[in-house]
């Protein structure tokens, strides 16, 4: 009867994955350390994460929980134009701070996340569109002042 067990329970192991134990192993660093980490939005803890076991596969690390990224999303779609803006610029630090990495047999795979990137992303974008906004309305609005006085 024993045997008849055995046989069950190492055929249930073998259907469910259980008896596949093939792992990669991800760090996580970033600059300053003492950050939240978020693998596919659910926390795994605070930086440095060294040699944390996962499933082979690809995921999405970030400093920012889901709800945060939904929140902005949200935000943008329906809120002002200054407060879509406002949005926007979040969305890019989100982005800065999010990364897909993909998980291999018996490696490591490492991530680094620096805040002054990080706190740069939404500098860049702003020059991107306010380089525009700048030469599109502030000038002429500048020089219409001056030339009517």
């Amino acid at each position: 009867m024993r045997q008849v067990i055995f046989i069950i329970v190492g055929f249930l192991l073998i259907n469910t994955g259980f008896a596949n134990t093939a792992k990669g192993y991800l760090t996580v660093n970033s600059a300053p350390i003492g950050k939240a980490v978020y693998l596919d939005g659910d926390s795994i803890g605070i930086t440095p994460i060294i040699n944390y076991p996962l499933a082979i596969g690809e995921y999405t690390v970030s400093l920012y929980p889901s709800h945060r990224i939904e929140g902005e999303y949200w935000r943008l779609a329906q809120e002002n134009l200054c407060n879509k803006f406002s949005a926007l610029w979040e969305l890019t630090r989100i982005g800065a701070a999010t990364k897909r990495v993909k998980i291999t047999e018996n490696e490591v795979t490492e991530v680094f996340f620096s805040s002054k990137k990080i706190n740069c992303a939404p500098t860049k974008a702003k020059l991107a569109i306010g380089g525009v906004s700048v030469v599109g309305f502030v000038i002429p609005f500048i020089l219409g002042y001056l030339l009517a006085r």
